[in-house]
């Protein structure tokens, strides 16, 4: 009877609405989808098989500061280099002026809350979203972005001192070419796709290729050269570096990504350089996908695999060491100052 009564009894205090307020509060991420901001303002969400973008290092806790300043930068150089005008920034008609103004804030808005589809549909073509891993963004890109040449192109503004909008929070840049499947099955159709324009790969070598691989297993040192000449149509010889990083994935190995990768490259054309390569695969995995580009060798080394903050500081110990009058013009005024 007793325990019954226990049973039937309701939960003395609050402990049982302090139970549900507990519950719904603590939501926030949980229930939240891809097309709700958070309390930063940024889109959490997950990057998706088939999208382009940049990923975006930036300092602890700064990832909203760091996602409005980065998206800024971007905006800028999409019109430097593209002629893209932000959206937004076209001027209301006089007349009506009040209404346009009113349908712009409203495409502005749509704009900023949209993803995928939904942000091509409302003319953006930078979307960041955040990751569940701290000081990381992703900017979702869309056409006529080309991210490779988009980021070398801010990089290499950035170390000349050319760049105007510096940002103060975002670190490093790293472009993505194409985003697959972190599978293994994934990770070679995304490297099929995007080494096949830079490296000649096994599975698709020519006759041409294959005669100039046999001659130059006989030890010919112009074989290269030769390759060409002999009027193989495959990209020119280069050397190469894989450089994966991998983030909350358990299923693709750092070994198992540069077997794969390095397997499918024709190994009689382009040969390993871990030092000063031609050509750097990057290969980033987070979670359940896998982006890749090729970036050349000389400016990912010149423009500090491409982290702004190294290159900013550069920038400004050039600019100061010029600043400085050499150590002879100082000295020849007070000398001639002592003669008289």
């Amino acid at each position: 009877m007793s325990s019954s009564t226990k049973r039937k009894e309701a939960p003395s205090g609050n402990s049982g609405g302090q139970g549900k307020r507990n519950k719904r509060s603590g939501n926030d991420n949980k229930w939240r989808n891809s097309h709700q901001p958070n309390k930063e303002g940024l889109l959490e969400g997950v990057v998706s098989p088939g999208e382009t973008g940049v990923w975006v290092s930036c300092a602890r806790g700064q990832e909203g500061k760091a996602a409005r300043e980065v998206v800024a930068m971007f905006d800028e150089y999409a019109e430097i280099l593209y002629g893209v005008k932000p959206q937004g920034e076209e001027a209301p008609a006089e007349d009506d002026e009040e209404e346009d103004i009113e349908a712009s804030v409203k495409r502005e808005l749509d704009a900023m809350k949209a993803t995928g589809k939904e942000a091509k549909a409302a003319g953006r073509i930078f979307t960041p979203v955040k990751m569940n891993v701290a000081c990381l963004l992703f900017v979702r890109t869309r056409s006529p972005v080309e991210p490779v040449q988009f980021v070398k192109r801010i990089c290499q503004d950035a170390k000349s001192g050319e760049q105007r909008t510096r940002s103060r929070y975002v670190n490093r840049l790293v472009p993505m070419t194409a985003v697959g499947k972190a599978t293994e099955q994934g990770l070679v159709d995304l490297a099929r796709k995007v080494l096949g324009e830079v490296f000649d790969l096994r599975g698709e070598k020519t006759d041409g290729d294959a005669t100039a691989a046999g001659v130059q297993d006989q030890g010919n040192s112009a074989d290269d050269g030769t390759a060409k000449k002999d009027g193989s149509d495959g990209p020119a010889p280069c050397s190469f570096a894989i450089r994966p990083s991998i983030r909350n994935n358990n299923t693709l190995k750092r070994d198992v990504i540069i077997k794969e990768v390095a397997s499918l490259i024709n190994n009689q054309r382009h040969k390993v350089d871990l030092d000063k390569p031609d050509k750097v695969v990057l290969i980033e995995v987070y979670q359940n996908a896998v982006g890749m580009s090729v970036v050349d060798g000389d400016y990912w080394n010149e423009l500090k695999r491409y982290n702004l903050t190294e290159l900013y500081s550069h920038a400004s110990k050039q600019g100061q060491e010029e600043a400085k009058p050499s150590v002879g013009e100082d000295a020849k005024p007070s000398d001639a100052e002592d003669k008289n």
